[in-house]
């Protein structure tokens, strides 16, 4: 005989439904857990069951240096590149230069040098100058100067025979003593003190300056001859020279 008992089976309805409900406080529900309806999940992380909070990441050194090396390369490279065109760039004055400073007695020496300051002394030899650019003073006698190269500043005591194979060249001969001049490049300028025996002038653009001298023979074109004193014979087989004194 089945228990009609509507309040019996009330009591135990409710019995069922207390033991199944699952609080805050209990051990979240297994996938074995009976379906519990729409109860939710009231407590725990705010991020959802089950998912855990995100981690702070730390800082990332070998980021950091791989960063600090595509920038600091590149500004190494360019300091690398101007300075040297920036060294360049600057004026240079001329400084005295090692070597040889005397030409052996009665021997021979060549000089060469760029943008230098020497004296050397001549001890009746035979000197001869290259390079571009430098101040040579020689002092004593030579039995022969060459002055070669290009923009060369050249003052000597005294010389035998001087001459220019170079261009754009300045000589000062501080006394001819009869001796032998000769200009076969252009634009060369020489000054001289004293009697020279003779002058002989070719190629173009040159300007002589001399005392006095015996003899002047003179080619080319646009060469300037000024003699203070005396009547040289003078010859001239080019064009557009000038012969006088002055």
């Amino acid at each position: 005989m089945e228990d009609d008992d509507p309040e019996k089976r009330i009591r135990e309805l409710e019995r069922g439904l207390s033991d199944a409900t699952w609080h805050p406080q209990s051990p979240p529900p297994t996938s074995d857990s009976p379906y519990l309806g729409d109860t939710g999940y009231m407590g725990g992380s705010p991020y959802g069951f089950g998912v855990p909070p995100p981690r702070r990441r730390g800082i990332n050194w070998s980021l950091v240096l791989v960063l600090g090396f595509a920038i600091l390369v590149p500004v190494v490279i360019l300091v690398a590149s101007i300075s040297p065109s920036a060294l360049r760039s600057a004026p240079r004055m001329p400084a005295p230069s090692s070597g040889p400073t005397a030409v052996p007695q009665g021997g021979e020496l060549r000089v060469g040098g760029n943008s230098e300051t020497k004296t050397i002394a001549c001890n009746d030899g035979n000197l001869t100058f290259y390079g571009y650019g430098s101040k040579y003073s020689v002092t004593g006698h030579c039995a022969s100067l060459t002055v070669g190269g290009y923009n060369n500043n050249v003052t000597v005591d005294s010389a035998d025979t001087l001459e220019s194979t170079g261009y754009g060249n300045t000589v000062t001969d501080r006394a001819c003593n009869n001796g032998k001049l000769k200009l076969s490049a252009y634009g060369n300028a020489f000054n001289v003190t004293g009697h020279c025996a003779s002058l002989t002038v070719s190629s173009y653009d040159n300007k002589v300056t001399v005392d006095s001298v015996d003899s002047i023979n003179v080619s080319g074109y646009n060469n300037v001859v000024i003699y203070h004193s005396g009547a040289p014979k003078t010859t001239d087989s080019g064009y557009s020279n000038t012969i006088r004194q002055g």
